[in-house]
């Protein structure tokens, strides 16, 4: 594409081959949107974007100096905001010619996604995933940086994934990518919220911030209807707000659509729909009442966009395990342990009701807090893991930055004493011993990490697993059970 069809005729009738706004990922040919981030100011970058094979430069203030070989740098109004128009012009506007639903709140994100992708695929309507756990297929899942990508790299991957055929995309939609405008310029055919609870205030401040970022889904121009969750207070605001706006589906337990008659089966969770569309019996593969709401946004959003009910139903019947979500590892007479992302505090509190209903002894959470994040739900979650568990192991999760021992010291200010308490910063020895000292009946939750392959220390990143380390666990002493 010519430089000029994307930013008007007076300029130079160069090329573009790409579009980037990451200076790393400039090759020859390619047009570098210099945008000052939140870390790091692309306008430093603009000489190595130069050195790469940039093309031509865009960026929000003046160049100091012209660039090297006569490089062309424009000035561009509101760049971090027309990045994405830019990359979507780019890539052919792929969002308009597949159906994308956008799924937002606290918890539920994932499942809700991946549920909606595999729902899909089950019906013959080829989908991708695109969120915490990758982007892609469900089959040749992608490593993802983060849950949303920026403005650029969406469009970039939206166009990819249509010219391999895949017509509908589910993708998780973060507070901080809609502060940032990261889907501003993707076509929506649905926006789903799940709930709002306490996270992300070291970069919101506020829950007032935080939930006018979420509210922003529900008022982009390109949305076709919204899916929302009204068991939640905010949820329940959204609803009100935009039903005279735009259609709007809710679900939850007072929802249009709802869940009733819960029971637990061999194979998870049976119960009755009711719906707009109709009335059906279901059972689904999860565990808890959280799960089965998840389960009623897909469906909610599935049957909004036209979908027959008992068609929904029945895929539902096989929906396969979230990687990382309430993923469960047994063997005989041994404890059932279960890793699950639960990061933040009324997460942590739902999965641990749900298993407690599933515990013959003692339930058992290990957890920590990560570093450099919100420093006031520390107390908060070790105050909710002591009042619903028998037993805590307080350890790291992510520490990043922090010293392990200060992230310890901050959980330790939310306990009361009420339940038996070890500490152990090494995070697989903490777990080890966890399962180590627990047999059949307990059960013991590997709370904080879910399908991560790495744990972030001072030093960077290395490798390291909740799923891998527990599997083997889990082998061991199976193995030693049977000697």
């Amino acid at each position: 594409m010519k430089l000029s069809a994307l930013v008007g005729d007076k300029v130079p009738d160069v090329e573009v081959l790409g579009l980037t706004d990451d200076s790393r990922r400039v090759q020859p040919g390619f047009l570098f949107c210099a945008v000052k981030g939140l870390e790091s100011d692309g306008h430093d970058y603009i000489a190595e974007a130069v050195s790469r094979g940039a093309i031509a430069v865009l960026c929000e203030r003046p160049a100091a100096a012209p660039l090297a070989g006569g490089i062309p740098c424009l000035e561009i109004q509101d760049l971090a905001q027309r990045r994405g128009q830019l990359a979507a012009a780019f890539h052919g506007r792929p969002s308009e010619t597949m159906r994308c639903v956008a799924v937002t709140g606290t918890n539920g994100k994932t499942s809700v996604a991946w549920h909606l992708t595999n729902m899909l695929d089950r019906l013959g309507l080829p989908a991708a995933y695109l969120g915490t756990i990758g982007w892609g297929r469900v089959a040749h899942l992608q490593t993802a940086d983060s849950t949303t990508a920026g403005a650029i790299i969406n469009q970039e991957r939206l166009a990819c994934l249509q010219g391999n055929g895949v017509r509908w995309a589910a993708m998780e939609t973060s507070s901080h990518a809609l502060d940032q405008g990261r889907v501003d310029d993707i076509v929506l055919a649905a926006a789903v919220f799940t709930n709002l609870t306490r996270d992300h205030l070291d970069y919101h401040v506020t829950m007032t911030a935080y939930g006018e970022a979420k509210r922003r889904l529900f008022t982009l121009e390109r949305l076709g209807t919204g899916v929302i969750n009204v068991d939640d207070p905010f949820g329940k605001e959204l609803a009100r707000e935009f039903s005279s706006r735009l259609p709007v589906t809710t679900f939850g337990r007072d929802g249009a659509v709802r869940y009733s008659d819960l029971r637990a089966s061999p194979r998870g969770v049976r119960g009755k729909w009711s719906t707009p569309w109709g009335q059906a019996a279901f059972e689904l593969p999860v565990v808890g009442e959280f799960s089965v709401s998840n389960a009623a946004a897909a469906l909610a959003t599935l049957g909004a966009l036209g979908m027959d009910l008992q068609a929904l139903v029945e895929v539902q019947r096989h929906l396969p395990p979230v990687p990382g979500r309430m993923q469960m590892y047994t063997i005989p007479d041994g404890p059932l342990v279960v890793v699950d992302y639960a990061h933040s505090p009324d997460a942590l509190r739902v999965v641990l009701q749900a298993l407690r209903q599933h515990c013959g002894r003692e339930l058992v959470c290990v957890f920590g807090c990560g570093g450099d994040r919100d420093r006031g739900k520390r107390p908060m979650m070790a105050a909710i893991a002591e009042e619903h568990a028998d037993v805590l192991w307080l350890t790291s999760d992510n520490p990043r930055s922090e010293d392990p021992e200060a992230i310890l010291e901050d959980m330790r200010a939310g306990l009361k004493g009420r339940a038996c308490v070890y500490e152990c910063v090494d995070r697989a020895d903490a777990i080890a011993r966890a399962i180590g000292c627990c047999s059949d009946g307990d059960v013991v939750l590997v709370a904080g990490k879910g399908h991560e392959e790495y744990q972030e220390l001072a030093t960077g990143r290395v490798s390291y697993s909740d799923r891998k380390l527990v599997a083997e666990i889990m082998r061991r002493k199976a193995g030693s059970s049977a000697s």
